[in-house]
C-alpha cells in the first residue's frame, strides 16, 4: 500500500488504488522517485555539516609562525607565548618555526613566498621593517609591499650591560673610558644591523666617542664574552637579556629607553644618564604574506587583540621585560616607515656601507 501511496488519485481510497495500479507500473514509479529522495537526503545532510566546513571557515589547520632568528633571542621569547595563546583562541595549533638566516631575511622571505591563506604567518621585528632594508644593497623582497600587516604584540626595551668583572658602574663612565682609549670599549650584538648594533652607533654619535661593535650571529653567543672578559658589553632586548642578568653574568647599567622599565625598576634610563636621542623600543607584530583576504586579516588581527589583552599573556611578557603592543595593522605599518626613516638617517651619518 504504502509503494503506491504517492500515485493514488485523491478520489479513490487507498485500497483500491493499490489494486488498480499494475504491478509493472509500481515497480516504474519507484525510480522517478529516487531522485527526489536522493536530493532531499543531500540537502538534509548539508544542513548537518557544521557551518565550518560549509563556509571554508578559517583556520581549516594549524598554522605556522615564522620566527626568523634563532631560539633564545627576544623574538623567539615573546613569539612561543604568543603561538600558544593564539592556538588556544583559534582552535588550532600554532607551531613556531625558527627560520634564522640574513638578519631575519631569510625567514621573511619564505613568509613573503607562502601562499596568503593565513596559515603562514611571520613574528616582525623592527630590525626586518626598518633596519635590515638599510643594511643590503639587495633585498629579495619590498617590506612595503611583500606582507600584509596585521597587528602589534609587544615591544620592548633595549638594555645595556656590562660584564660583570667590568669596573664601570654608570653609562657616563662606559662613555668617559671610551674617550680615554678610543676602540677599547666593546660590545656585542646580534650582528651587523641590528637593534643593539645601532643604538650604540646612536649613542657613539651623541657622545663623539667610537665603540667597537663585535657582531654576533645571536646576542644570547655574546654573553659568555662578556663574562670572560673578552667583550666589555652586551647590548640587547630586554626579554632576551633578563637570564643572563638573573644569573649575575652581566649587570645592567641603563634601559635604553625615555623612562624606566617596569621589569627593572632599579636600573636608570638613558635619558636619566643624558643620553635621550639614543632611546630606541624593539617591537614585534604579525605580518602575512600579500592579498592576504580581509576576512583573515580580520580573524588574526581580532585573535591579537585578544592574545595581548589576556591576563596570562601580559604577565608573561611582563616576567620577560615586554609590554602588549595594541596596535592595528595599519599603525604598525606607520610605525615601521617612520623607524625606518629614523635608522636611515643612522646608519647614514656612521658610514655602514650596505652588504
Amino acid at each position: 500500500m504504502h509503494r503506491a501511496a504517492g500515485l493514488r488519485p485523491a478520489s479513490r481510497s487507498p485500497l483500491s488504488t493499490a489494486d488498480a495500479v499494475p504491478r509493472r507500473a509500481r515497480r516504474r514509479a519507484r525510480p522517478r522517485a529516487a531522485p527526489f529522495a536522493a536530493t532531499a537526503a543531500l540537502l538534509m545532510l548539508a544542513g548537518s555539516l557544521p557551518a565550518q566546513a560549509q563556509n571554508g571557515a578559517y583556520p581549516a589547520r594549524p598554522l605556522r609562525m615564522v620566527v626568523p632568528y634563532g631560539a633564545g633571542g627576544v623574538s623567539d621569547i615573546l613569539g612561543r607565548a604568543t603561538a600558544q595563546k593564539m592556538g588556544e583562541l583559534l582552535g588550532q595549533n600554532v607551531v613556531v618555526d625558527n627560520r634564522a638566516g640574513a638578519g631575519g631575511v631569510v625567514g621573511s622571505e619564505f613568509v613573503a613566498n607562502a601562499t596568503p591563506d593565513g596559515h603562514t604567518v611571520l613574528f616582525s621585528s623592527i630590525s626586518v621593517y626598518s633596519i635590515i632594508p638599510h643594511m643590503r644593497k639587495r633585498m629579495p623582497f619590498d617590506p612595503e609591499t611583500a606582507f600584509t600587516p596585521i597587528a602589534g604584540i609587544a615591544q620592548s626595551s633595549t638594555l645595556m650591560t656590562i660584564g660583570s668583572n667590568q669596573p664601570m658602574r654608570t653609562v657616563k663612565e662606559v662613555v668617559a673610558r671610551a674617550r680615554q682609549a678610543p676602540g677599547k670599549v666593546s660590545y656585542g650584538s646580534s650582528g651587523l644591523g641590528s637593534v643593539g648594533h645601532l643604538t650604540a652607533e646612536i649613542l657613539g654619535q651623541m657622545t663623539g666617542t667610537e665603540l667597537l661593535h663585535v657582531p654576533f650571529k645571536s646576542a644570547a653567543m655574546a654573553y659568555p664574552d662578556a663574562m670572560s672578559g673578552n667583550i666589555t658589553m652586551v647590548i640587547d632586548s630586554l626579554p632576551s637579556a633578563m637570564q643572563h642578568i638573573r644569573s649575575g653574568a652581566v649587570r645592567p647599567l641603563a634601559v635604553l629607553a625615555r623612562e624606566r622599565d617596569p621589569a627593572l625598576p632599579d636600573v636608570p634610563s638613558i635619558a636619566e644618564a643624558g643620553y635621550p636621542e639614543a632611546a630606541l623600543v624593539f617591537w614585534s607584530g604579525l605580518h602575512g604574506p600579500a592579498g592576504l583576504p580581509a576576512p583573515v586579516v580580520k580573524r588574526l588581527a581580532d585573535t591579537a587583540r585578544q592574545v595581548v589583552a589576556s591576563p596570562d599573556v601580559r604577565e608573561r611578557f611582563a616576567t620577560l621585560g615586554a609590554v602588549p603592543l595594541a596596535m592595528s595593522g595599519a599603525e604598525l605599518a606607520q610605525r615601521a616607515r617612520a623607524d625606518r626613516e629614523r635608522f636611515g638617517k643612522v646608519i647614514r651619518a656612521a658610514g655602514i656601507q650596505p652588504e
